[in-house]
């Protein structure tokens, strides 16, 4: 697949290493959820935000990527201050002598203003293209894809139920290969996020993480 031949790691944090390109590649942030909430009268932790770029901080420390892609909803809400803590962050990872740039595909939870990203060492697109791979947010956006490209999206948050003997079942988050649609679908890599069962069928690919690995798990 093209991935194998690409050399992707799917890795448990919920992130995939593409060491070939030196890019590392996550979806699904949702910064500035947990403010938004307590906007709103709902109490969520100061410290979820900060448990999201604590975890990339940590990817990005071990793998030293070149670059950093995003694949949309970076940012869960209008600018707030954990806005402005995002962009310390990025100015900081901006520093490392080996980090080249960051990528943000937009997702429709990224509303904010053009302005919002002025100064900041971060590209923003609608789509890219990388080797044979088209990145997206939403997988409706690669319905139309060339006949030689593969999908890469976020957007659905998936997870993988897996049954056991009797009633026993387990959902964990993980990755989806649509084998008919052709595109691939991350896990949401933010703290404060859930996620949504689908169902894979023969001829699909997919990978569930713990926490502390990732499986393939065998659909035939």
């Amino acid at each position: 697949m093209p991935w194998e031949k690409a050399g992707w790691e799917f890795l448990p944090e919920r992130a995939v290493w593409w060491g070939q390109e030196s890019i590392l590649i996550v979806s699904d942030l949702h910064l500035g959820k947990a403010a938004h909430f307590r906007k709103n009268g709902i109490a969520i932790p100061n410290s979820v935000n900060e448990n999201t770029l604590k975890r990339l901080d940590e990817l990005l420390q071990a793998r030293k990527p070149k670059r950093l892609l995003i694949l949309g909803d970076l940012f869960h809400s209008e600018v707030n201050e954990e806005w402005q803590e995002f962009r310390k962050w990025l100015n900081g990872v901006n520093n490392n002598s080996w980090f080249k740039e960051s990528l943000l595909i937009l997702g429709n939870h990224d509303v904010l203003p053009v302005s919002a990203y002025e100064g900041l060492p971060l590209s923003v697109h609608q789509t890219s293209v990388i080797g044979e791979f088209v990145f997206a947010h939403d997988p409706a956006d690669l319905e139309a894809l060339p006949i030689d490209k593969i999908g890469v999206a976020g957007h659905l948050h998936p997870a993988i139920v897996m049954k056991g003997k009797g009633r026993q079942s387990l959902k964990l988050p993980g990755w989806w290969f649509n084998s008919v649609k052709r595109f691939l679908v991350f896990p949401a890599f933010g703290t404060f996020t859930g996620s949504v069962a689908v169902t894979p069928v023969s001829g699909d690919h997919c990978w569930v993480t713990t926490g502390r690995e990732s499986i393939k798990l065998d659909l035939d």
